[in-house]
């Protein structure tokens, strides 16, 4: 995961809140329409990806989700720019956070 895919993901979260605060909806009537969770619903919105078991494989379909509640179409610009529309990852593919991760500083 890169830094733009970071930000992407954070646009699209940010439009996705602006969407639904502009329609007067609230979380919870929002998780009722596309049968997520609050929390999961929160985390698309700060973009927050670390929530997500297949990083990025799940938040953008989870982001898909809401924004079909919201009868929001998420261009494929935002997609592609974050490299998300792309991704194929395995059920058995482990995210490591970079903070996790160790550096190589010997070459």
């Amino acid at each position: 995961m890169n830094l733009a895919e970071i930000q992407s993901f954070k646009q699209i979260g940010r439009r996705l809140r602006s969407e639904r605060e502009g329609r007067g909806l609230t979380l919870p009537a929002v998780a009722g329409l596309c049968g997520m969770s609050i929390s999961e619903l929160v985390r698309i919105e700060n973009g927050e990806l670390l929530g997500f078991r297949q990083v990025l494989e799940d938040a953008l379909t989870n982001a898909e989700v809401y924004a079909k509640a919201l009868d929001v179409e998420l261009d494929s610009g935002e997609r592609q720019h974050s490299g998300m529309a792309s991704i194929n990852a395995k059920n058995d593919d482990v995210f490591i956070p970079v903070f996790l991760r160790k550096n190589n500083y010997f070459g």
